[in-house]
């Protein structure tokens, strides 16, 4: 009879700890035990999605022996398949999410718990929207934004520090950073990007039959004063053949055929060795330390202010959205991420390209509390890989795109984890502000 009631309270516990974990995973709040760290809030600085370039097709044309590939949207507008490409992102997240306790993972209960800021340019708001339709699909996720075409200083440098002293410490700064450019990492992927705008094999010259109107390797790079909100700016060939190389990314993660990507002589292995003379560009331009401080303090403290509230749980001046929020997303461009990383020495190395900030990649700033109640910061790095894109795949655990937990130099020893503490410190230093 003992045996019996033994056997009977067994089969009672197993069917309770069955029915719990059940319900647990269909609430989609994952597999964690008290002992566990608890994710918090999660601040998502977003690069939109894949674009047309920026230059006209007339303009580029001028580079080049032959016609560039006609897009079907205006000059730096986000692409259907862009579009298609961020909401595929925004579902893979929601289901991360959801894996990690923030929200259940079916349902709108967590839209009221997401604020979305984008900034005022097309690509970023259809962005803003298409993230949305991922993350909560037929839920109504209200979107956040200055009047389209505004400028939002959240995401660019405010106006004012164009006539700043300011800017002329950073433009000497920068010269300088100019002048002291080693020839070696770009020249020979100068010469053969050349080859690919003349419409050459990449491993031999040629005479075109219609030499390009603008020839890439004439003149040499320089620093001049920026306009609008550029504070600088970088002339010369290498200038010119970053804004190419973004150019063939461009047309590959767009998914148009191989004959359209670099007139057929550019591959995926091709893209990725040519986007590194982007990442040298992106480097001197955002990179530099007094330009990217003035770039993206703002953002930065923004950003610190939204993870103090959620470890305060009440408004703290500054933040974005309320102290309810799980989700704070801010979708903007490559030109945010950049600066900020650069505030706080973060690197990484995703899909074989260092620093890259294609399309769609996602700085996440999480937010986790231990069991003990103290508060830590991870920051993550998430994109979506090349063939990814190009072949617009559902991202899944068995898919997912690329990830690297990066670590802040100045932050626990180069840990993947700050306290809470450390990193208010550091980004504080960073900006300047409190």
């Amino acid at each position: 009879m003992i045996r019996l009631c033994k056997a009977l309270l067994l089969v009672s516990l197993c069917v309770f700890a069955w029915t719990a974990l059940n319900a647990q995973t269909a609430a989609g709040k994952g597999s964690y035990s008290a002992n566990q760290d608890k994710l918090k809030l999660v601040v998502v600085v977003s690069r939109h999605g894949v674009r047309s370039p920026t230059w006209t097709v007339d303009r580029l044309n001028t580079y080049s022996s032959k016609p560039w590939p006609a897009w079907s949207v205006p000059p730096g507008y986000l692409t259907a398949h862009g579009f298609e490409l961020m909401k595929l992102f925004g579902a893979y997240d929601r289901a991360s999410l959801a894996n990690a306790g923030l929200f259940a993972a079916q349902g709108c209960s967590g839209a009221s718990d997401t604020y979305i800021w984008a900034d005022t340019d097309q690509r970023t708001l259809e962005s803003g929207k298409a993230l949305a339709a991922g993350l909560f699909p037929d839920c109504a996720v209200a979107m956040h934004s200055l009047g389209e075409g505004e400028n939002d200083p959240l995401f660019h440098a405010p106006p004012e520090a164009m006539d700043s002293a300011e800017s002329s410490r950073v433009f000497a700064e920068f010269s300088t950073r100019v002048t002291a450019l080693p020839a070696s990492p770009y020249n020979g992927l100068l010469e053969q990007m050349n080859r690919v705008l003349l419409g050459c094999e990449l491993d031999a010259d040629c005479t075109p039959a219609r030499p390009p109107e603008v020839p890439l390797m004439e003149g040499k790079n320089g620093a001049v004063k920026g306009k609008g909100d550029h504070i600088v700016t970088l002339q010369g060939p290498l200038a010119q053949a970053s804004s190419f190389a973004e150019d063939f990314q461009l047309e590959y993660t767009e998914g148009m055929p191989s004959q359209s990507v670099g007139w057929g002589k550019v591959d995926e292995a091709e893209v990725i060795k040519f986007i590194t003379l982007h990442s040298i560009y992106f480097d001197l331009m955002h990179r530099t330390p007094s330009l990217a401080r003035m770039e993206a303090s703002n953002m930065l403290n923004a950003i610190t202010r939204t993870l103090q509230q959620g470890v305060e749980g009440k408004a703290v001046a500054g933040a974005l959205g309320a102290p309810r929020n799980k989700l704070v997303l801010l979708v903007g461009h490559d030109t945010n991420i950049g600066p900020i990383s650069a505030l706080l020495g973060l690197h990484w190395n995703l899909d074989g390209r260092a620093d890259d900030i294609a399309p769609g990649t996602e700085l996440a700033f999480e937010l986790w509390q231990t069991p003990q109640g103290a508060y830590r910061v991870k920051v993550t790095v998430t994109v979506q890989t090349l063939r990814q894109m190009h072949e617009a795949q559902e991202l899944t655990a068995a898919n997912p795109p690329a990830r690297q937990v990066v670590t802040l130099p100045a932050c626990g020893g180069g840990t993947s984890a700050c306290s809470w503490d450390e990193f208010r410190e550091v980004a504080d230093a960073a900006t300047g502000k409190k």
